[in-house]
């Protein structure tokens, strides 16, 4: 008898187990699925909207199709340690060589290290990196990183060691720099060209937020239909058992989320 139960004991210790492995498994999957997500956002709304947007008819031709068609991937690299939204605080800082006609580009600090959105480094190699930095002070900018970067270091964050760039990968539909260093521009005014240099990203950021929508909308319909249809203990012995949604606690959890997405719905409209 004393056998049996330890025998009965250790399967049922087993099976909870494996039961938290595959919960751990399918945890794992959703983060990785999550992260593929944002990298897919962040290369074709945000880098390839700057290609399209900031570049002009050379950078369309070289790096437009290829990304299209998946071919290039990359990353949108704006986050530092010391500075997420804030793009005019950014320290990443890059020197015109008129020698060579090359940016090279520094981290002078470590709160200017370079930070990916999602972890997007842990889960593929980058052979396209857009970078924003400032240009001697004076503008935000944004250059296109081909091929392997010896600059980097770490898989998560960014650093640039004297890494040089061809003058022809400067995004310059809106500024550009001359063969001998001088900075040009059609906008004189430095807040209007800090605006016009933005405006690529934003249609990239509302996708974003219109993506979060309809995962919540899914997501919300997929709890509620749920609550309609299954039914926990009941009133009277006898009587009919209770619809999850018809429970006050299960009402607090679901109807501020539903109505939370719904609010989100209206103010996507608008966008």
């Amino acid at each position: 008898m004393g056998v049996v139960c330890v025998f009965s004991a250790r399967k049922k210790e087993l099976k909870n187990k494996q039961r938290e492995e595959e919960r751990k498994r399918k945890e794992e999957k959703k983060a990785k699925q999550i992260v593929i997500w944002l990298c897919v956002i962040m290369d074709f709304e945000c880098r390839g909207g700057a290609i399209k947007f900031l570049g002009t008819k050379r950078h369309h031709d070289k790096w437009l199709k290829d990304t299209e068609n998946y071919v290039v991937k990359g990353c949108f690299a704006m986050t530092e340690l010391g500075h997420g939204s804030n793009v005019k605080g950014i320290e990443t800082v890059t020197t015109y060589d008129s020698n060579t006609g090359e940016f090279v580009i520094n981290t002078p600090c470590e709160s200017a290290q370079k930070y990916c959105i999602g972890g997007a480094a842990n889960v593929r190699n980058f052979s396209f990196f857009k970078i924003c930095m400032q240009y001697r002070r004076w503008s935000f900018h944004s250059l296109e990183l081909m091929g392997k970067i010896k600059g980097f270091m770490h898989s998560l964050c960014r650093w640039f060691d004297n890494v040089r760039i061809p003058k022809e990968n400067l995004l310059n539909s809106i500024a550009d720099v001359s063969p001998d260093g001088e900075y040009l521009s059609a906008i004189r005014d430095p807040d209007q060209r800090f605006v016009a240099f933005m405006a690529a990203s934003t249609s990239g950021h509302v996708n974003i937020a219109s993506t979060v929508m309809y995962i919540s909308k899914i997501g919300s319909s997929i709890a509620i239909m749920y609550a309609l249809s299954r039914r926990a203990f009941s009133i009277t012995p006898n009587g009919p058992e209770i619809l999850l949604l018809d429970y006050a606690n299960h009402q607090r959890r679901l109807l501020p989320l539903l109505a939370k997405t719904n609010a989100m719905k209206h103010v996507d409209d608008k966008a």
